[in-house]
């Protein structure tokens, strides 16, 4: 058979295999624009051209670096989140039947507030957030009729990652009842709020 023949019958049979045998690795590495520093903990979520999620995602470990495996071929946009914000965003990413790299620029927000740990909580539970740069805290704690539960307060924190463990008692260390509560993050001139579980 002619050589031409043969590649036409081999772009056809590759373009008959299932979507799953086309199929390729999306690497890549998200940086943050300002400090070059590896964004770690960050989502990556594909979505098409036209803006509809596909259902593939990954996210970076401390280097920053992720892989998702496997992406069909095509056309892709990626998103990048962090804490439910978006930080990146990137389109026309092709991914062909190889490993596809990629470099994904990020602006991290300035306050990141992680959900407590362990949530739902039953004798304690740990906030975590991080400060892009030196700030005073609020911390507060609301029950699910917006009363405030318990509050603190940091005049001067280091910009970084920052823990703090409330072991459920009000300010009249009183235990806290079982429910719904609110927990409210105030620095560098935002508010973040995450939801707290308490079981009895």
């Amino acid at each position: 058979m002619p050589t031409h023949r043969r590649l036409a019958l081999l772009v056809f049979v590759i373009a008959m295999l299932p979507a799953a045998a086309r199929a390729g690795t999306l690497c890549g590495t998200v940086i943050d624009r300002s400090s070059s520093a590896p964004v770690a903990h960050a989502g990556i979520f594909l979505r098409l051209p036209t803006g509809t999620y596909t259902g593939l995602n990954g996210a970076t470990d401390d280097s920053g670096h992720f892989c998702i495996d496997p992406v069909p071929a095509g056309t892709y946009d990626l998103e990048v989140r962090v804490d439910d914000e978006q930080v990146g965003y990137v389109r026309g990413v092709v991914v062909t039947a190889t490993t596809t790299d990629v470099s994904i620029g990020a602006s991290e927000p300035a306050l990141r507030f992680a959900s407590p740990v362990p949530n739902p909580a039953r004798s304690g539970t740990q906030f975590e957030w991080t400060l892009s740069s030196p700030a005073s805290v609020h911390l507060f704690v609301f029950d699910a009729r917006g009363r405030l539960v318990r509050g603190w307060f940091s005049a001067a924190l280091a910009a970084g990652h920052h823990t703090f463990t409330w072991n459920l008692r009000d300010a009249s260390n009183r235990q806290s009842e079982p429910g719904l509560y609110f927990v409210r993050l105030e620095a560098l001139g935002e508010s973040l709020v995450r939801t707290l579980v308490l079981t009895p």
